[in-house]
């Protein structure tokens, strides 16, 4: 930037221009106002030399006619005092008597007028009437030429006055258009500029990043629009770029959003329970719409056989492609994803692979000019391991419910075998005795005993049936342990007149459905022999928990327990045993001080121990 473009210069300029003015013009006042400092004193001091010529001229006149004036003293100091005046400083300090100016002519004349003319007609003065007449014409001609002098006294002072009063409108003029100037070039250069710069930064500050000032001129305001128009580009560049990163970090944090969405979904419904509700078509369906690879296969096997019992494609509609024909699945197994590269396209390999078991494999195709994004490959990569979970426990679950089953089967073997099995052998035997008794012909007494017999045992093989019935019938719901033996009490209360209380303090306490279940079993049991044989009024259920340990504990009022309990309903007593001994618990049974039979269950809570 040039020097002459600076506002700092052109003020500068124009500050020293009018303090120039200023100077110059009180200078030039201060100059000339010395030099009229002794006008007036002049105009005044040349002026009393017409006084004094007529004092002079009145000395003659009051002299006595046809005489001759003589001098007197007074007459001699108003000669004197006239020729004072005419030397005085104040008139010699006006002019050069060298330089030849009017004034000085005029100074001169009157002095040699004086000298040459009135003062010897002064000292040869005679009071006739003609030479007085004659002395007053020289006189009136000398005031002429006085006249004359002061008028040019007074004449320049005038010049004087007239050149300060031209220098004051010079000076006036001249700051006046200085000031313009300034004014000018502060509202072009400086006022303008500022308010669209002004202007400017209130657009960015409001965001209006692509507004721009047109300014032209090359000073430090024109630098500073220019700065701001860089700025106001480089800050709209970067709001842009901004936006557009924003733009694809949302796009990612939506789709990371999805992603995380459906792989929470799978898994929710998994851990819930509720696998058997997904449908692995959809999942594929999905991953391909979040992935946005469109040609995918899903091949599910059983760890058994590389051969897959489902087949399920993203793409039907695609000619010559290289589909998974089921014939040649053991290319596709493994234990991590691998990649294989085709003519067109390059494929990589999912296998769905949990506890070291092999459950097929989630194949992708890709273009070469595509590529796989990480994000993508990582996806995937969890859809696989998600599905290959879901599998590995949808197994691990049907081998839990195929041994569950045949626990069921082998207590239910066992139960049928301790109770309905020998009650029907018991009845097996009586009707051989009633057909030797009919064979042999005994008596109608004997006959009779051995038919009431029969009856009362089919009534009690009736009632064993009923009982395991209701036990194999026995089911827990949602409301879990708690509900189930409430469900267990009102069943038992509303065949018995005895009451039944449930004391349950183990809400807290988390048990395996095989822990409940037994545990459930165990109550019921104790509680049907309670109403059954007890003969009391009342029944008490306890559920508690003592350090780590669940103690059930089943206590009634009635007669107590006889001496060798185990000819009282001993299969019931054996199946409460046997599922104590499942728990790792012990079982007991013993007689009230206070009268009744308590049955106690401990056993140490499966959670505890891990």
């Amino acid at each position: 930037m040039k020097i002459n473009n600076s506002i700092v210069f052109r003020i500068g300029a124009l500050l020293t221009a009018m303090t120039a003015m200023a100077i110059i013009s009180m200078f030039s006042s201060f100059v000339i106002s010395e030099m009229a400092d002794n006008d007036a004193a002049a105009i005044n001091i040349s002026g009393s030399l017409r006084k004094q010529s007529y004092i002079l001229l009145n000395d003659l006149l009051v002299q006595e006619p046809d005489t001759v004036v003589a001098i007197t003293e007074q007459h001699a100091s108003h000669i004197a005092e006239f020729e004072n005046i005419l030397k005085h400083p104040v008139l010699l300090n006006h002019f050069d008597e060298r330089s030849g100016d009017r004034l000085s002519i005029l100074y001169q004349e009157v002095q040699r007028q004086w000298f040459n003319d009135i003062l010897p007609g002064l000292q040869t003065f005679t009071a006739s009437a003609d030479q007085k007449s004659r002395y007053v014409l020289k006189i009136n001609d000398f005031v002429e030429h006085i006249d004359n002098l002061v008028y040019e006294y007074q004449r320049e002072a005038e010049s004087k006055i007239e050149w300060l009063r031209i220098i004051q409108v010079i000076a006036l003029f001249a700051t006046l258009i200085l000031v313009y100037v300034a004014m000018s070039n502060i509202n072009v250069h400086i006022e303008q500029p500022l308010k669209q710069l002004t202007e400017l930064a209130i657009k960015l500050k409001h965001g209006e990043l692509g507004e721009r000032i047109d300014l032209k001129s090359r000073d430090e305001l024109g630098v500073l629009a220019g700065a701001f128009n860089a700025m106001s580009e480089a800050l709209s560049d970067m709001y842009g770029d901004l936006e557009n990163r924003v733009a694809i970090q949302t796009r990612e944090l939506k789709r990371s959003n999805d992603s995380l969405t459906f792989l929470f979904d799978i898994s929710r419904k998994t851990n819930q329970g509720k696998d058997d509700d997904l449908d692995f078509q959809k999942i594929l369906d999905e991953v391909v719409r979040l992935t946005e690879i469109k040609d995918m296969d899903l091949c599910l096997s059983t760890p058994q056989s590389a051969s897959p019992y489902i087949h399920m494609i993203a793409v039907e509609q695609f000619e010559n492609r290289s589909n998974c024909d089921g014939n040649h699945c053991d290319a596709c197994q493994g234990d991590s994803n691998f990649g294989v590269v085709n003519k067109e396209s390059y494929q990589v390999k999912f296998p769905l692979i949990q506890d070291e078991q092999n459950f097929g494999v989630l194949v992708v195709r890709i273009a070469f000019d595509k590529g796989m994004d990480n994000w993508q490959y990582q996806l995937i990569q969890s859809v696989a391991d998600q599905i290959a979970m879901i599998l590995s426990l949808r197994n691990q679950a049907n081998q839990e419910r195929r041994v569950s089953l045949l626990n069921e089967r082998t207590i239910i073997a066992r139960e049928l075998h301790d109770s309905l099995a020998q009650s029907l052998s018991y009845l097996k035997i009586q009707v051989t005795r009633l057909q030797k008794s009919h064979d042999k012909g005994v008596q109608k007494e004997t006959f009779q005993e051995l038919i009431d017999e029969i009856r009362e045992g089919l009534s009690s093989a009736y009632r064993q049936l009923r009982e395991l019935l209701s036990t194999f019938r026995l089911k827990i719901d949602g409301d879990g342990l708690k509900g189930a033996l409430h469900d267990a009490v009102a069943q038992l209360q509303s065949r018995s007149d005895m009451k039944i209380l449930i004391n349950y303090e183990i809400d807290a306490i988390p048990l395996t459905p095989n822990e409940e279940i037994h545990l459930l079993q165990i109550a019921k049991e104790a509680l049907q022999n309670a109403t059954h044989h007890s003969k009391g009024n009342e029944v008490v259920v306890n559920v508690k928990k003592k350090d780590k340990t669940i103690v059930l504990t089943v206590c009634d009022d009635g007669i107590g327990i006889p001496d060798d309990p185990e000819k009282m309903n001993h299969y019931g007593l054996a199946i409460m045993k046997e599922r104590a001994k499942h728990l790792n618990g012990d079982l007991t049974m013993y007689r009230q001080d206070k009268g009744g039979t308590c049955v106690e269950m401990k056993f140490l809570v499966a959670e505890f121990l891990q």
